[in-house]
C-alpha cells in the first residue's frame, strides 16, 4: 500500500468529514497532505505483519547449503561469499513457498481471493520472477503482476537472507570495500545515514549491511551536483539519490526507526517506480 492509498482508506472510514452536531466544538483534524513518516510506515508495518510472519516462517524451515568456511575465505579476499543462484537452487521448489506467501498477502489485504486464485493457476513462473528481481527487470506498474513479483521477491530474500546469515549472523561489514554485497554479490538499493559521514549499505537481495564513507554515487564515485541529485520524499522519510553520470539511484535515510526491509522496500515503491522511469537501475 502506498501513502496516496493509506490517505484515500482514511477518507472512505465511516463518518469522516461529518458533522456531529450543530453545536459541537470544533475538533483539531490531522493534516493528511504532511503526514510524519514515523506514522505511514508503522501503519504499513502493521498491515505486513502476515507478509512478516510467512517470510520469517520460511527462513526457519529452509536449509540453503552453504559452505561457510569457504564462503568466508572468499570474502576475507575481497570475492563474493557464494553463487546465489546457485543457493537458491538448493532450496528446492519455490512453488509451495510462493503459495504461502500470496495467501499472506491476501489476509494482509493487498490481494483479493480471486486473485490469489488466478495467480496460482496463471503461467507465471516463479523462477522467471526471482531471475527477473536479481538481472534488474523493471517493477511491474500492473497491481497483480507487481504483488505477484514482491511475494516471489519475499521468498527468495527469506531463503538468501537465512544463507548470508550462516556466514556471518548479525554482522555489518566494515571491511568491504566493494559496491556489492560481500555475501550474495547483490547491489544495494537502501542506503542508512549513521552519525557522523559514514553510511551503512543494505543489499536488495539478502539484506547483508557493509560500510561506506562515500557520500556519493558508489559507481562513479562522483560526488558533485548536477552530477549527484538528490530528491526529498518527505511522506516516507527517504531520499531518493540519483547518479545522472552512471545511471544509478539510492534510497537513503537516517537509519534511527526503520522497519524490516520487507516493509521499508514497500514504502518505497513509489521511489523505484519514479527512478525506473527515468531509466536508472541501482
Amino acid at each position: 500500500m502506498t501513502f496516496t492509498a493509506l490517505v484515500r482508506a482514511c477518507n472512505d472510514a465511516p463518518g469522516a468529514g461529518t458533522r456531529v452536531g450543530a453545536d459541537a466544538p470544533p475538533r483539531a483534524v490531522p493534516t493528511l497532505e504532511t503526514p510524519r513518516p514515523t506514522t505511514v510506515r508503522s501503519t504499513l508495518a502493521e498491515q505486513f505483519a502476515p507478509v512478516l510472519q510467512a517470510h520469517a516462517e520460511i527462513r526457519a524451515e529452509c536449509m540453503p547449503l552453504v559452505d561457510v568456511e569457504h564462503a568466508l575465505s572468499r570474502i576475507r579476499n575481497g570475492q563474493v561469499g557464494y553463487d546465489a543462484l546457485r543457493v537458491l537452487r538448493s532450496c528446492g521448489d519455490p512453488m509451495p513457498r510462493y503459495a504461502r506467501v500470496l495467501d499472506a498477502f491476501e489476509v494482509a489485504g493487498f490481494l483479493s481471493n480471486e486473485d490469489r486464485r488466478a495467480l496460482l493457476q496463471s503461467e507465471l513462473d516463479v523462477d522467471d520472477l526471482v531471475s527477473g528481481w536479481f538481472t534488474g527487470d523493471r517493477t511491474p506498474r500492473e497491481s497483480t503482476r507487481r504483488i505477484a513479483r514482491q511475494a516471489a521477491i519475499v521468498v527468495g530474500n527469506a531463503l538468501l537472507r537465512t544463507a548470508s546469515a550462516l556466514i556471518e549472523p548479525g554482522t555489518v561489514w566494515r571491511e568491504w570495500t566493494r559496491i556489492v554485497c560481500p555475501c550474495c554479490g547483490g547491489f544495494p538499493d537502501i542506503a542508512l545515514r549513521e552519525r557522523g559521514s559514514g553510511r551503512t549499505l543494505v543489499c536488495a537481495r539478502c539484506d547483508s549491511q557493509w560500510r561506506t564513507p562515500h557520500q556519493g554515487c558508489l559507481s562513479c564515485r562522483t560526488d558533485d551536483e548536477p552530477t549527484i541529485a538528490r530528491i526529498t520524499n518527505s511522506e516516507v522519510g527517504y531520499d531518493l539519490v540519483m547518479c545522472n553520470g552512471c545511471g544509478r539511484f539510492l534510497k537513503e535515510r537516517p537509519r534511527r526507526g526503520i522497519e524490516a526491509f520487507i516493509v521499508e522496500r514497500a514504502l518505497t515503491t513509489e521511489l523505484d517506480l519514479a527512478a525506473e522511469h527515468r531509466g536508472l537501475r541501482i
